[in-house]
């Protein structure tokens, strides 16, 4: 099989090559063809570079003579990092089998690759410190029918924090098969996922000892020494070096080591020039070795060398368990003081450790060769499990169906830390009749209506009276659709905000329908309206219902059967708000201004399209007026900070299915594909996907300036999928309760937070 394999390959870092070499290699004598995506991210690649490359001219073939002066400079400064640095650059791209290089996660999703399976792992991949939650670590890109597997992934540490919880539980999704290196790794992963996690050996143990003679290169030196490595970039290790200089001080033998900053006083060599072919001959050849590093362990077990390690700063159980597995728990020692006085104590049982670590390898062997010849297990798993069996918050959309379908009231919503809602099942009152599982709409297929030969058919569209395009969202077009439920004495339902300015869906008739006008950049609080809407449809009377996609389809899970009288719309949307951070924020400003908001508006296109404003009246009169994408909440909300998690998984930000008769959205750089419809307040386009929806139309666009378009001329500027999750997602809301809400949100504020930079 063709196999992809995406690890820390990049990083100048003996272990991180050497295990992916290792399971390169074992992939190899499989009879599979694995490579190794050479995912080079820029906050690895920095940590090792010899400069910091400059550009100052826009012809490229001038800044590569600068950055040839640059490396020149860079050599002559630092011999010793030059050499290694080359050495590390020559495995990388030679003795590794690497793609081309892969520079971010953009990058990562426009590649193009023919794996049958894909690999994450080994080492500390899923360390949010290092990787920031990189959805490419997870392999949350490429073909969805490859089988996606993690061998011996690593957290570097005890627990995955709330920070790294969110992302974590999303990408978790994308593995068929999940295994890891540590038992700690498998406690805390195991909190996300319902499925099976095995405990596996790092690659680097999957292969024979004969394997690395063949790739290592033995020193010159010939006396026997003592090899002390320190696995730290930029930090002395006082316990690694009075370990090494009591043994020497105790044996007489001399110290190899790799730091450039440090000398002991019997030292023999520095090895500080070196690849990773020498990083195993100097190991293979030891008396003994000391080290805080957990491959220089790794490969004094394969030696059969005599060594102690030195625990871990801040990870210290991760090499006891493995040494413990292993029966050499004792070579775990942190201070001279515990070194035994008879060193021979130091001698280990090699057989049996061997043994031990054969029945290790084949367990391990045994996951990967059952992963990868099994079928894919995300497909049908994902669809057959709902939140009631696992509560996963990226199976909620918080509709409130299942609330509201529950004939004992037994399902009750209740709000997160971050304000979203989900259902807790109270079961003294459940009477297990199912009902809130069979309505629920994550992966529910059915609910999208399907393409016809004769729709969707594809409008732009912005409403005739400019008095009504200035002042409401989507160029006045919800206006007209209002209008015709006013002359036909039909009901809407929307979002609108209360006397406290708190957004609640609502149902109107009449004038008061104008109340839904201009409400953007919120979700409101649906609760007891579907029940009510169903007592309208069944009383004869009409309804146009609004909202988020999964509102809509909430809905029409929810009614079960379709309804002559009920119409509904669709936005185009980009997710839904954290109703907590609203309600802080709405808070902020009303003691800040000493008054109660009596209007707020979240893009105003007063000025026309081209710039939204945020604008917030309060009782005393005063205005706040800022620009919309300045403003910090409304600046967090586009970028993807504040949404709920399903958001970022959700199933109906899909420009290629609809649940509703109706769906709009704003038009994008219209006038380049219909130069007459580009209003200066915008314009909206409108997809008639039923009937029904077509009829509706009939009836509102006697209002409207219209002309047909495509569907792929309306989302050619509009998202056509999930949003994407971001790392400052994590880290705002994980915040909420510790500093206050303009403070926050203005640290994540992408256009204030790069002024603050420079």
């Amino acid at each position: 099989m063709k196999i992809g394999i995406v690890t820390f390959n990049s990083a100048h870092n003996y272990g991180a090559v050497l295990q992916a070499w290792a399971l390169q290699e074992y992939l190899k004598s499989e009879g599979h063809s694995p490579s190794i995506i050479n995912y080079r991210i820029f906050d690895i690649d920095k940590l090792y570079r010899l400069y910091k490359p400059k550009n100052p001219y826009k012809k490229p073939v001038l800044n590569d003579l600068v950055h040839r002066a640059q490396e020149f400079k860079a050599r002559l400064r630092d011999k010793n990092k030059y050499k290694k640095y080359k050495k590390f650059e020559h495995f990388i791209n030679h003795t590794l089998y690497t793609t081309n290089p892969v520079k971010n996660y953009g990058q990562l999703l426009k590649e193009e690759f023919d794996y049958d399976v894909m690999i994450a792992g080994s080492d500390q991949i899923w360390n949010g410190v290092f990787t920031k939650m990189n959805p490419g670590y997870f392999l949350a890109f490429g073909n969805d029918d490859v089988k996606r597997i993690s061998y011996a992934a690593s957290i570097g540490k005890d627990e995955i924090s709330d920070v790294e919880a969110m992302p974590f539980q999303k990408y978790i999704r994308n593995f068929d098969y999940i295994s890891v290196r540590e038992e700690k790794a498998k406690e805390q992963v195991q909190r996300f996922t319902d499925k099976d996690i095995e405990v596996v050996v790092d690659p680097t143990l999957l292969l024979p000892r004969e394997k690395y003679d063949a790739l290592k290169k033995d020193p010159k030196l010939k006396k026997e020494y003592i090899y002390v490595h320190n696995v730290h970039l930029n930090k002395v290790d006082e316990r690694l070096n009075a370990m090494a200089e009591e043994l020497s001080k105790r044996t007489g033998l001399g110290i190899v080591q790799n730091r450039a900053d440090y000398t002991f006083p019997n030292e023999y060599h520095k090895f500080i020039d070196g690849g990773p072919e020498e990083f195993i001959g100097w190991i293979a050849n030891a008396r003994y070795v000391i080290a805080n590093s957990f491959h220089a362990t790794v490969f004094s077990m394969i030696y059969h060398r005599e060594f102690i390690t030195i625990p871990h700063f801040q990870n210290p159980d991760r090499m006891r368990f493995f040494l413990d597995s292993l029966g050499i728990g004792s070579h775990l020692i942190d201070v001279p003081e515990h070194l035994p006085e008879d060193l021979s104590k130091l001698r280990i049982n090699y057989s049996e450790v061997e043994e031990k670590r054969k029945r290790m390898r084949e367990r391990s062997i045994a996951f990967l060769k059952r992963a990868i010849e099994s079928r894919k297990t995300t497909a049908g798993y994902a669809k057959d499990k709902k939140y009631f069996d696992y509560n996963d918050p990226y199976r909620c959309y918080g509709c409130r169906a299942c609330e509201s379908i529950c004939p004992t009231g037994a399902i009750q919503m209740e709000g997160d830390k971050e304000g979203f809602i989900y259902p807790v099942i109270q079961y003294d009152k459940c009477i297990y009749c199912n009902k809130c599982r069979e309505v629920c709409i994550y992966q529910k297929p059915e609910l999208f209506i399907p393409m016809t030969e004769n729709l969707p058919k594809v409008y732009a569209a912005f409403h005739k009276d400019e008095e009504i395009r200035k002042k409401t969202a989507s160029s006045g077009v919800y206006h007209a659709f209002y209008d015709y439920m006013k002359r036909t004495k039909g009901f809407v339902v929307n979002v609108k905000m209360d006397s406290e300015y708190n957004p609640v869906y609502a149902i109107e008739a009449g004038d008061a329908c104008n109340d839904f006008c201009g409400v953007r950049f919120v979700n409101g609080n649906s609760k007891q309206i579907k029940p009510t809407v169903k007592k309208l449809l069944e009383e004869g009377k009409k309804v146009f219902y609004s909202g988020n996609p999964c509102e809509i389809a909430g809905l029409h899970s929810y009614l079960a059967k379709e309804y002559e009288n009920l119409y509904t719309a669709e936005v185009v949307c980009t997710g839904i708000p954290s109703p907590e951070v609203y309600q802080q924020y709405k808070t902020f400003l009303e003691e800040k201004y000493h008054s109660q908001i009596v209007k707020m508006d979240f893009d105003n296109r007063f000025k026309g399209k081209t710039k939204g404003y945020f604008i917030a009246e309060f009782e005393s009169g005063e205005v706040l007026l800022e620009e919309s994408r300045k403003n910090n909440y409304v600046n967090n909300y586009t970028n993807y900070n504040l949404q709920r998690p399903t958001c970022y998984t959700c199933e109906f930000m899909n420009s290629q299915e609809s649940v509703a008769d109706i769906t709009i959205g704003a038009f994008a750089k219209v006038e380049k594909l219909h130069p007459e419809m580009g209003e200066f307040y915008g314009t909206s386009f409108i997809r008639l996907n039923t009937i029904k929806g077509q009829v509706l139309f009939e009836g509102v666009k006697e209002n409207l300036n219209i002309e047909e378009s495509t569907l792929e001329n309306a989302y050619q500027n509009t998202r056509k999928s999930a949003i994407p999750l971001t790392f400052s997602r994590s880290l705002l809301m994980n915040q909420l309760s510790t500093k206050t809400i303009n403070a926050l949100l203005q640290e994540y504020n992408s256009l204030k937070h790069k002024k603050k930079k420079r």
